[in-house]
């Protein structure tokens, strides 16, 4: 659905803008990794404190299984970095459960291990529900049958288990709350790349026709009067020939930039396709616009000059107020008409149904 807020010109933008996915997933894939190695930090003082030695030793070996994950981050290698993450949470809560049982509360660590392992896409499919199938039911198994307790007050036990269920669930929750807010960046620039024209960074052709489509239908409800326009470069073909597509790219990139910056706030400016642009005029009447349009015709070459060319870079435009009861078609037909006469006439002007 198209709204007016949309329909404003808008600022610059450009594809560059547009985060890298891989990157994303290392950002997300770090908060995980500090949040791991850091609990396991703190796990390694506790269970020397404990008196659980064994368990204070395999904690140094799981802080460097973590650290060893941010090299695979950087590297993004995110498969290796969650299988070993999996493992690590995994044989973690294996041994600690065993050790010291369910009630100390360590296996609570495969459940968001598993969400995690589905909702990333860093495995394949088959691969991700293996592992969280596999979490999920070791998950189950430490909770029904590992009910031993050691030597230690029942006030360290519910230390623990406080501990690792804050432990399991806020890191959990952070990197959820990061990976919806890339997610919901990503959808928003998405959603622009699919009505931008990535080589000017104006409409594109979809995106202009349901801007004329929305007038057209304003127009028959309230009566507004709007206009547009169908600009063609003149002579394009030669820029491309003598020095190259690249440069051709340059001067279109200078002419849109020419051309949407010359117009009303309000205006939409839409690349067309190929050296052709549309330039749709809300609210305004023919004889009102037409007199700012050939000043931006007669101007532009003053305006748009491009490097090893000598000849002038200008434009020929197109004119026409949208009639009541037409069709989006048939005023691109009568653009298209006029913009033709332009060109025939000899270029570098504005014809209009005037």
């Amino acid at each position: 659905m198209l709204d007016n807020s949309q329909l404003k010109q808008p600022t610059s933008y450009t594809s560059n803008h547009v985060f890298n996915s891989l990157q994303q997933t290392s950002y997300i894939f770090n908060i995980a990794s500090s949040t791991g190695a850091i609990a396991h930090c703190i796990f390694i003082f506790l269970f020397f404190y404990l008196e659980q030695t064994t368990l204070a030793w395999i904690n140094t070996l799981s802080v460097s299984a973590w650290l060893l994950t941010f090299w695979f981050n950087r590297i993004r290698r995110h498969d290796i970095s969650i299988f070993i993450m999996s493992v690590e949470v995994f044989g973690h809560a294996l041994f600690s459960t065993s050790i010291l049982g369910a009630d100390a509360g360590f296996q609570y660590y495969l459940w968001p291990m598993a969400l995690l392992i589905m909702a990333i896409p860093s495995l394949n499919i088959a691969w991700s529900s293996i592992l969280a199938f596999a979490h999920l039911t070791t998950f189950t198994l430490l909770s029904l049958f590992c009910r031993t307790h050691v030597d230690i007050s029942e006030s360290s036990y519910s230390t623990l288990f406080l501990l690792n269920l804050a432990g399991a669930s806020i890191p959990f929750l952070i990197t959820a709350a990061f990976s919806r807010s890339i997610y919901s960046r990503q959808y928003f620039l998405m959603a622009k790349l699919a009505e931008k024209d990535e080589l000017t960074q104006l409409f594109n052709r979809r995106f202009g026709l349901e801007a004329l489509n929305y007038y057209v239908n304003q127009k028959g409800k309230n009566g507004a009067p709007f206009c547009i326009s169908l600009v063609d470069v003149d002579f394009f073909k030669r820029v491309n020939d003598q020095l190259g597509h690249n440069k051709g790219d340059e001067a279109l990139i200078k002419i849109s930039n020419y051309l949407s910056q010359s117009m009303r706030e309000t205006d939409i400016s839409i690349r067309w396709g190929g050296e052709e642009f549309l330039f749709i005029f809300p609210n305004v009447e023919l004889n009102q616009i037409q007199q700012r349009i050939e000043k931006i015709c007669h101007d532009m070459p003053n305006h748009v000059v491009l490097e090893n060319w000598d000849n002038s870079i200008s434009c020929s435009f197109g004119l026409v107020q949208v009639k009541n009861n037409e069709s989006s078609e048939a005023a691109l037909q009568r653009v298209d008409t006029a913009l033709y006469q332009a060109k025939k006439n000899g270029r570098y002007q504005v014809v209009s149904d005037h």
